[in-house]
């Protein structure tokens, strides 16, 4: 009865309620135009609507109601009804709504304050962009943020820098997300609502001693307050390959087969009417390209939701991604799941508690042999034999003992499963106005199992069945204590952070593995001992103690000043050694806000000079390098038995923290209303101590151990320019961007590091880091007098058409110790990207450009010999233009195979390619559709687009390789895919 009474009541209350409701209509306008799809929300409700296709809104409720009125790229509007019930709202540009709170270490800071260099970007630039990673999504975006895809195999990721190279050691920047660090490779990219790139010393010193490669922050969406949304995003894309070797067909092969023998002294192979048949229906079979699917899917999927109240506010998001491999074979491909929730709890008016949580799930399932093996024999294999017989059987041609399809189809496959577990918690006290109490925990959990079961053909070289299994474990934990406090009298602006933090890392890995007679049987399955089974493990762990504080001071937002220190003490060195301290200072000017700048502020209405200085260092390196350690072998014998030994790895217990001094001088100019925005910085790192092995006797009986030797410094410069531009009905948005980053090895002791095998690289000062050392090439001989006259390699008579080197100490012989030169470098320079969009009622489209002004490529073997290493092939479309008595001006030396080859196969930087280029990255156009045709079917938003990423590509590569091509020089590589999506979002 009670219960019925209490409903009774309740209905009344709600007619009631319900009666005292009044209707609003009104109109939003932005810009002289109706804006469509605006956001009218009842304060303190979850009662709202969108504006239709003429800005035009209704709404139920309370006559006393605010109104508030919001869209992205306008300010939001708060209006009072006070009993009105028509409003015509006019909202207020801002361009750079999502630019102008920047996140930073442990805070934000408004990007007009900023004295340091940050570049923030975005989730619109990354939404749309048919990417299995985020890291696809951000190439091109942000000068200094340089991205290398070199492939596109499933679950790799692309290699990421910022601002170049510092060090002889690792040069990967620190990626922290939600507070504590993690991949970017894990994230779901419909998860993100902005990423800051740190790149100075002004930003990055606050993380000391792990900053020298600049940060990365990502922040991740949070819920909004009001009614429950649900977003759902699809998207499915058809990869092919961009870029595949360009053999020559099988008649023109059979041709230069007979040449090349002939200049190398042995008997012609194929007759007039092997040539005739082979051009008439005869065998042509790129083996390289049966590899491949002509059309392998990707899809993603993705649905959050949002919501809460005012003491409580949620985002929940699920997400699957499916990338099949372009390979051939059972089932290869990437899958990832997804799943994010983060809660903000407002327990107090003073008090607040954030929980973010992120699981990841990665399952890559690819062959069981390595991808270099697999195109390495394709990529030898001439056109003349097809890559499977007539009866379907696989082909193995004279001189191959495998096949690399077979491999693909039936050789096995080995499996990853990596499960990601990361969140925090954080609690926020404001004990009184300006002072905040600030303290989180949080932790990554980091599994992996892999099981491979590799299968052998009888009759082949691939004859042993092996059974893998590993397991891998780390464990991130880091907790943070701060106290801030930020106050504003009169004209000055004051701010402080005081903090401590612990961060520790454990892991542990083991394996095994089997060979077996058969493989249908698990690796668990039964007890084997003995020189068929070998396990192998580690372990280790270490830990980093921290404090760090931060002021910040601005006058009349004029004048800003801000100051970073951080002490850094880590179990990475002995003890003594282990204490760094990383301060930094920045300024900046706002020109534009002086009286005196009064009659320019039409013209120009920003303008903002900023400095930097500070130390920051780098712990990106091995761990208890300080230790002696001692590794147990069986490397002795002794009669007829070997016996374990005690082997002493080398140690020097005074290794100390490298550092990085960081110079950082810029402006940003605001132009046209600030419609048109100007960056530009020029920066000077100075990294001394590197730690390196430098090189020893041999009568040292030892490797060499680690000192603090080196020192580098890297210089460069960056621009970016955005303009928004509004013509008529049409919204027009530029962005571009070009760096430039370049290093000098300074000191190595007067030491020459030489490095490589089939690609050798120098470490020497005057020079950048790991620059290409060979012979260089002069021309080709064209006649026997030449020949004599000529230098020559160390024990080789050259003929005509052989290629000729530089005979750097003019003895005549060319020799390794004496005649070498440093002939360029691999890393990219003057990477630029360019980015056109435009918005047309409900259609948008939008195209982005990125490439390389200047970058060499170092490639060998069979990527681009012909006839490589007395192989049957290849050939290359290149090498028709080769060196005869008829063709002298040729691109390629004569034609030889064997031994004959030694001479053009030498070291040389007649190898070394111009791999600049400009590719077309992601094309992009949609359709939004009107509120007035989706709200019927109560859709709040509705949007189709189709997509193609690495449409096209310009590049002077020879031989079909893309020009970002990262490996190591021989072609045995996955390539980049081209993408071909289309997909939607929605929103209830």
């Amino acid at each position: 009865m009670v219960a019925l009474l209490s409903m009774a009541f309740m209905n009344v209350g709600t007619v009631r309620a319900q009666s005292e409701l009044i209707t609003v209509s009104g109109n939003v306008s932005g810009d002289g135009e109706p804006v469509i799809g605006a956001t009218v929300m009842e304060v303190g409700t979850s009662n709202g609507t969108a504006t239709d296709m003429d800005g035009n809104f209704s709404l139920k409720c309370n006559p006393k109601a605010t109104l508030r009125i919001s869209f992205i790229g306008y300010q939001t509007q708060d209006v009072k009804l006070n009993g009105r019930n028509s409003i015509n709202v006019v909202l207020e540009s801002d361009v750079q709504m999502l630019q102008d709170v920047v996140v930073v270490g442990y805070g934000v800071q408004k990007k007009v304050n900023l004295t340091g260099a940050v570049s923030s970007v975005s989730t619109e630039d990354i939404e749309g962009k048919p990417t299995v990673n985020v890291l696809e999504a951000l190439q091109g975006t942000t000068p200094g943020l340089i991205i290398q895809q070199g492939n596109s195999n499933p679950g790799s990721a692309p290699s990421i820098n910022i601002r170049g190279l510092n060090t002889m050691n690792n040069n990967d920047p620190l990626v922290i997300i939600d507070g504590i660090e993690g991949s970017l490779a894990n994230l779901n990219p419909s998860d993100i609502e902005q990423i800051s790139v740190l790149k100075d010393a002004s930003s990055t010193a606050i993380y000391g001693s792990r900053a020298s490669n600049g940060v990365i922050l990502v922040t991740t969406k949070k819920g909004k307050e009001g009614k429950m949304e649900i977003a759902y995003d699809f998207m499915y894309g058809i990869q092919q390959p961009t870029s595949l070797p360009n053999i020559a067909d099988s008649w023109i092969y059979a041709e230069l087969y007979n040449e090349a023998a002939v200049n190398s002294g042995r008997n012609t192979k194929f007759t007039a009417e092997d040539i005739a048949r082979f051009r008439n229906g005869g065998p042509n079979c790129n083996w390289v390209e049966e590899l491949y699917h002509k059309n392998s899917p990707q899809s993603s999927h993705n649905v959050s939701m949002t919501g809460g109240t005012d003491k409580l506010t949620y985002m929940a998001s699920l997400g699957y991604t499916d990338q099949n491999s372009m390979f051939k074979g059972p089932d290869y491909g990437y899958e990832r799941y997804n799943a994010r929730l983060n809660v903000s709890h407002k327990v107090a008016k003073n008090f607040t508690l954030n929980f973010t949580s992120q699981f990841t799930r990665n399952d890559i399932r690819e062959h069981a042999y390595w991808t270099d093996w697999i195109i390495e024999q394709a990529n030898r294999m001439p056109p003349i034999y097809n890559i499977k017989n007539e009866d379907g059987t696989y082909n193995y041609p004279a001189g191959s003992n495998s096949n690399a399809l077979q491999r693909l189809e039936q050789g096995g496959y080995r499996r990853n499963v990596n499960d990601e577990l990361a969140g925090t918690i954080q609690a926020e006290w404001e004990v009184y106005k300006g002072l905040k109490l600030i303290a989180s925990t949080g932790g990554r959990i980091w599994n992996n199992n892999q099981h491979e079961n590799r299968k052998a053909f009888e009759g082949t070289g691939d004859a042993e069945n092996k059974l893998t299994e590993e397991f891998y474990r780390s464990l991130n934990v880091t907790t943070n204590v701060m106290a801030a406090y930020n106050t504003t009298i009169g004209k000055h602006s004051i701010g402080g952070l005081l903090g401590y933090s612990y961060e520790g890392f454990s892991d542990k890995k083991f394996g095994t593995s089997r060979v077996t007679e058969d493989s249908k049987f698990d690796i668990f399955v039964g007890n084997l001992s003995g020189d068929k089974v070998s396990n192998s493990g580690s372990a280790g762990d270490w830990a980093i103690y921290s404090g760090f504080a931060r002021a910040t001071y601005n006058y009349d937002e004029k004048y800003l000043f801000e100051f970073n220190i951080r002490n850094d003490y880590s179990s990475y060195f002995a003890k003594g050694n282990r204490s760094g301290v990383f301060p930094s200072f920045s300024a900046g000017w706002r020109v534009s806000e002086e009286k005196f700048f009064a009659d320019l502020k039409s013209y120009i209405p920003s303008l903002k000079i900023r400095g930097s200085w500070g130390l920051v260092g780098n712990n990106r390196i091995g761990a208890y390098q300080y230790m002696q350690t001692v590794t147990t072998k069986q490397n002795i014998s002794f009669g007829d038995k070997l016996v374990e030994t005690a082997e002493f790895a080398s140690s020097n217990p005074d290794i100390k923290w490298e550092t990085t001094r960081m110079a950082n001088i810029g402006f940003e100019l605001g132009l046209l209303d600030n419609d048109l925005n100007i960056t530009f910085d020029y920066f000077n790192n100075r990294t001394k101590d590197i730690l390196v092995r430098l090189p020893v006797t041999g009568l040292f009986g030892n490797d060499a151990p680690i000192r603090n030797a080196g020192e580098v410094e890297t210089r460069g410069w960056e621009l970016s320019v955005n303009y928004r531009l509004k013509t008529g009905a049409v919204t027009h948005h530029f962005a571009g961007n070009v760096s430039d980053s370049s290093n000098e090895v300074i000191d190595t002791k007067g030491t020459e590091i030489i490095g490589g095998s089939d690609v050798q690289n120098i470490i020497k000062e005057g020079y950048p880091l790991y620059s290409y050392y060979a012979y260089r090439w002069d021309g080709f001989f064209q006649n026997e007098e030449e020949c004599k006259k000529g230098p020559h390699l160390e024990g080789i008579t050259p003929k005509p058409g052989d290629i000729r080197y530089i005979d750097k100490d003019g003895d005549g012989v060319i020799k390794p110790d004496d005649d070498r030169f440093i002939v360029g470098n691999d890393f990219p320079r003057y990477t630029f990207g360019f980015t056109y969009g435009l918005e047309y009622k409900g259609f948008d489209f939008s195209m982005q450009w990125q490439g390389v002004g200047k970058r060499n490529k170092w490639m060998r073997g069979e990527a681009v010999e012909a006839f490589h290493n007395n192989n049957e092939g290849p050939v290359f479309d290149f090498h028709l233009d080769r060196w005869t008595p008829e063709n002298r001006n040729a691109e390629y030396p004569r034609l030889t195979m064997g031994s004959e080859s030694a001479n053009n196969a030498a070291k040389s930087d007649f190898w070394i390619m111009d791999a600049k280029y400009l590719r077309l990255k992601n094309a992009q156009i949609g359709y939004t559709f009107s509120q007035e045709w989706i709200k019927r079917i109560r859709i709040q938003n509705l949007r189709i687009f189709a997509s193609v990423q690495n449409a096209l590509t310009f590049s002077k590569m020879k031989g079909g390789w893309d020009p970002e091509y990262t490996g190591d020089g021989s072609g045995r590589s996955y390539p980049v895919a081209r993408v071909y999506s289309m997909g939607l979002s929605v929103k209830f």
